[in-house]
């Protein structure tokens, strides 16, 4: 069931060897994204100073876009090259399979992030209603030329 999803939702872009992790454990709840249109809004992860602030935010967009079959808000800060290989009809049959084989979200802990190459790889366990089972998300971050974030690989295992 997890290998399925796991399958639909894994995008390398790059080939990536994995290092040492560094750990901090943080509960937090999440928040819904707020109108394109607000202040805050407008400031996003366009304006995050670091990594770990861009990827706080990038997550609740990751978590709500699946949560509600949302492609826009799911890809909103991915590379354009993330956004050609997951297209919104990839991106339809994982949100389906993720809500099919795992249920609603409930709830996610940050557990931490390690460095690899230019790649951030943040680190959430999540929990969802139809499994007991803690489901890992890790999101690649990449930062650009122009200092801004975005993602280039979430992968569900």
């Amino acid at each position: 069931m997890v290998k399925k999803i796991s399958s639909l939702l894994i995008i390398l872009c790059a080939l990536l060897m994995f290092s040492s992790c560094s750990t901090t454990k943080v509960d937090e709840k999440i928040k819904k994204p707020q109108k394109a249109n607000t202040v805050s809004a407008t400031k996003g992860v366009s304006e995050c100073k670091t990594s770990i602030e861009a990827g706080k935010l990038m997550i609740t967009s990751i978590i709500e876009g699946l949560s509600e079959n949302n492609y826009a808000l799911y890809s909103r800060d991915f590379t354009k090259q993330n956004k050609k290989y997951f297209n919104k009809k990839v991106f339809t049959e994982a949100a389906d399979a993720v809500k099919n084989e795992l249920g609603n979200f409930k709830g996610k802990e940050y557990v931490g992030f390690w460095k690899k190459g230019n790649y951030k790889i943040m680190l959430w366990k999540a929990r969802y209603s139809k499994t007991k089972d803690d489901i890992l998300i890790e999101i690649y971050i990449t930062k650009r030329k122009d200092n801004t974030y975005k993602i280039a690989a979430v992968k569900l295992i």
